[in-house]
């Protein structure tokens, strides 16, 4: 599957983000400001990315889909690389530390072929762009059949907890927000060479020197760097259900997950 700039240039605002060319002096502009932003505060979005009225015609896409999603409701720590080695930790480290995921999740393998999630996800200007903005020269969609794309449900009451990724990036389409709560909230204050825990832990405790809430939007589409980011969406509230679309991309061309992490997700592995 393919799509077309002139297919796209329906859903996507091509006038406000000409990306269909990356040589043209606009696009590098755009690229350049784009990549500051990313490395100076780990997240670059850009709003308005869809055609007025077009986030409302995918929520309505996605919403559709909602009785197929798979449910996780559980406690989980938020490092799931320290997980294997947990025991080494002490009872009161914050790689202990629980927080409730009560989320729903949407596979790429219900998604409609011919609607408009899959089409933005298939246009390959799409993919270049994501690629300039993380520096990354030549970048793929991945190839798995369930986790390649896929759309996060939050119903009245549910929170995606505290977590660190385990990629580079991620790259999300918010095409709901919720009457209220929601919101996506992250800490950039760890590093490779320090993975601050004291910071961390304060956090936990409820401090929020270190938090920042971006306002994200509707129709806005973000590049998160989140590995060393502790992150989380807070409890939505209201009658609203917040959807958001997950697009995943990797170096590499046919990347799949492991099989695990797609049990984990969406309760089966194929």
């Amino acid at each position: 599957m393919t799509t077309t700039t002139h297919d796209i240039a329906e859903l996507v605002d091509l006038d406000r983000y000409p990306v269909t060319d990356l040589e043209t002096p606009q696009a590098r502009a755009l690229v350049a400001r784009g990549r500051e932003r990313l490395d100076s505060t780990g997240l670059c979005s850009l709003p308005g990315f869809l055609r007025p009225g077009i986030a409302a015609r995918l929520a309505a896409e996605a919403t559709a889909l909602v009785p197929c999603a798979h449910r996780q409701d559980h406690e989980d720590i938020a490092y799931g690389r320290h997980r294997a080695n947990l025991d080494s930790f002490p009872p009161d480290h914050p790689v202990r530390h629980t927080s409730p995921f009560r989320m729903n999740l949407v596979s790429y393998d219900d998604l409609p072929s011919g609607g408009g999630i899959k089409r933005i996800y298939h246009w390959d200007g799409l993919t270049r762009l994501i690629g300039a903005l993380t520096g990354n020269a030549t970048l793929h969609r991945t190839a798995d059949p369930l986790l390649s794309c896929n759309i996060s449900v939050l119903h009245p009451g549910d929170t995606h907890g505290w977590h660190v990724d385990g990629n580079d990036f991620s790259v999300t389409l918010l095409l709901q927000e919720p009457e209220s709560g929601g919101r996506f909230e992250y800490a950039p204050v760890a590093s490779p060479q320090d993975e601050n825990f004291g910071t961390i832990a304060d956090i936990y405790r409820g401090e929020r020197e270190h938090v920042v809430t971006p306002d994200l939007k509707a129709g806005m589409l973000s590049i998160f760097r989140g590995r060393w980011s502790l992150h989380h969406v807070t409890p939505v509230e209201g009658a609203v259900t917040r959807l958001q679309v997950i697009f995943s991309y990797h170096v590499e061309p046919g990347m799949v997950f492991p099989e695990a992490t797609r049990r984990n997700y969406l309760g089966r592995a194929a």
